[in-house]
């Protein structure tokens, strides 16, 4: 067994999910040994379905890899000097590093229900086990070649594992593209200073030193900031302007309604009358309280994005909520939050809040240029997009496998909130890569 042969058999699978099916007996067949060869080892701390174990598989030889021909052929090479270097570039050493997954789940009875296997992140296997076996699936002779091939790899970590040098292994030699650390801000800053020009944003210093006062004197408060007794729908659409303004865009002067079609998602589940798709509608009388109250409780469109002033992906863009306490306070005293006796002297009416911690310029000054027009405003995240601003947090580094967005989970309470994330390559290593606090890995245990 060797890597190029394991990658060859995993290019075979075109995508990084496979759906539940009954599988062929003969994949059936070539599970049972590597499931048997599982056995020893314990499911995972959090799943106790799961199981997983790094494999360490050998390079192999030249002769294991693309032939010199087919890559001239194919226009990557012109030399065989330039056909050794893609070798030593695609391996550079001497062994490669897979994770296998592998699933059981059983039904109420016993009997087994469905096995997954996933190497790498890629899905070999998605097996429905209860159902009659199928007749054919064209991945058949790859899945039946990689499982063969996996056992004997198993067998080795496994052996490993009970002499108590596998976890030590794991955690001297697994390559930083599979770990998961951090990194203090103060760091890449000091380290690369284009990064700390990306961080910052070129954000206005007024708006930064305002935003800074704001969060000192405890004012982006629900409880401090006011509310307001009424609201229509060009009073959310002026408050958008404001923050247009403040962020430099063009077409300000358009009528309000027309710069929030020229800047936000557009599905404003018939606020406007100029929305689209499932979210189009007649619109509503824009200066009238009544009008707008009705559509703000009542609405019966939903899905929409009347709320994202500033379009763009689901971590790329910038929200304006309008937020009312009818809708929230009743929560938190079902929940225990506050009491009865809370809830009646807590303010009570309209209030804007921004949200939008990966575009933090805008939304900072969407937050400033809102409470300067004296009007009520929180800034969600604030503590973050502060911390940001100050590069006194720290930035998540996830194994490439990862897309680095949406990680907030996979970092533990003792370094705050991450909010960013990246991937490392040699170079970031070579930069600061002492500088990098790197996960402990869950360690492979026995079964007891």
């Amino acid at each position: 067994m060797n890597a190029p042969t394991i990658d060859r058999l995993l290019r075979c699978f075109d995508r990084e999910y496979l759906n539940p099916s009954a599988p062929t007996a003969n994949i059936k067949k070539v599970m049972k040994p590597l499931f048997a060869a599982l056995a020893p080892l314990a499911p995972l701390e959090e799943n106790n379905e799961a199981k997983a174990i790094w494999l360490k598989v050998p390079k192999g030889n030249i002769s294991d890899y693309y032939s010199f021909d087919d890559l001239k052929e194919y226009g990557e090479v012109e030399t065989y000097d330039e056909y050794l270097n893609l070798w030593e570039q695609d391996y550079p050493d001497e062994y490669k590093w897979y994770e296998l997954v592998v699933v059981d789940s059983y039904n109420k009875d016993g009997s087994l229900r469905y096995r997954g296997i996933v190497l790498n992140n890629t899905f070999i296997v998605s097996a429905i086990m209860d159902e009659e076996d199928a007749e054919y699936n064209y991945r058949e002779d790859i899945v039946v070649e990689l499982c063969d091939l996996l056992v004997d790899a198993v067998k080795e970590a496994i052996g490993k594992l009970y002499s108590g040098v596998y976890n030590r292994e794991v955690n001297t030699g697994l390559p930083y593209e599979f770990k998961t650390g951090v990194i203090r801000r103060s760091v890449l800053w000091e380290k690369d200073p284009k990064q700390k020009e990306y961080d910052l944003e070129d954000i206005d210093p007024h708006t930064l030193s305002t935003f800074k006062n704001l969060l000192t004197a405890g004012l982006n408060n629900e409880i401090a900031i006011g509310r307001l007794v009424s609201m229509t729908a060009n009073d959310f659409f002026k408050a958008c302007t404001i923050g247009y303004n403040a962020c430099g865009y063009d077409g300000t002067e358009l009528s309000p309604v027309d710069q929030y079609f020229a800047h936000a998602d557009g599905r404003d589940e018939g606020l406007s009358g100029k929305g689209y798709g499932l979210n189009a509608g007649q619109g509503i009388n824009f200066d009238d309280p009544a009008a707008w109250d009705e559509w703000y409780f009542h609405r019966k469109q939903s899905g929409g994005h009347p709320w994202e002033v500033c379009r763009g992906g689901n971590s790329t863009h910038v929200s304006l909520y309008v937020c009312h306490d009818k809708n929230t306070l009743n929560w938190k005293v079902q929940l225990g939050e506050i009491t009865k006796e809370e809830a009646a002297a807590h303010p009570y009416g309209y209030y804007f809040e921004v949200a939008g911690k990966h575009r933090a310029k805008e939304a900072v000054s969407f937050y400033v240029a809102i409470s300067e027009a004296g009007l009520p405003v929180l800034l969600r995240d604030s503590d973050e997009i502060l911390a940001r601003f100050e590069a006194s947090d720290y930035v998540g580094i996830v194994p490439h496998s990862v897309i680095p967005k949406y990680c907030e989970s996979m970092f533990p309470n003792i370094y705050g909130n991450v909010i960013d994330f990246m991937h490392v390559y040699d170079d970031e290593i070579k930069l600061y890569g002492d500088q990098i606090e790197w996960l402990k890995l869950e360690e492979a245990r026995l079964q007891s």
